[in-house]
């Protein structure tokens, strides 16, 4: 069986380590292809007008020639993801919470140092 593990802390403050059951699915950033194209060509978005001014960019941005491996899986087509459901009926909803508490808190501090980024520290 596939597990996530992560670092908690108890009341106490002691740091542990949970597994939590897991199962893989298909990645939802390259849809399962394993690639999809590189953000610098299209990060910000393109428009019917950069492929209007290039048409030879056009083709080759559909036939995949700026693609690059899935940042997200690797190139796997598929994640590995916490199993909801077996983690309930193992009763391990307390270490879930703490799962998606971490994720939250990891969440906050990059979208943090991206606006710190933005401001030029």
């Amino acid at each position: 069986m596939s597990e996530i593990k992560f670092t908690s802390f108890t009341a106490e403050g002691d740091e542990v380590e949970i597994a939590l059951p897991a199962r893989y699915e298909v990645c939802e950033t390259c849809e399962g292809r394993g690639q999809h194209v590189n953000r610098a060509i299209d990060g910000n978005g393109l428009s019917r007008e950069d492929f209007d001014e290039d048409p030879d960019f056009e083709e080759a941005y559909f036939r995949g020639d700026y693609d690059v491996a899935c940042e997200e899986c690797k190139g796997r087509t598929t994640v590995l993801v916490v199993d909801e459901a077996a983690c309930k009926a193992q009763g391990l909803q307390a270490d879930l919470e703490a799962y998606y508490e971490m994720r939250r808190e990891e969440a906050s501090h990059q979208a943090e140092c991206a606006a710190e980024r933005r401001m030029g520290a």
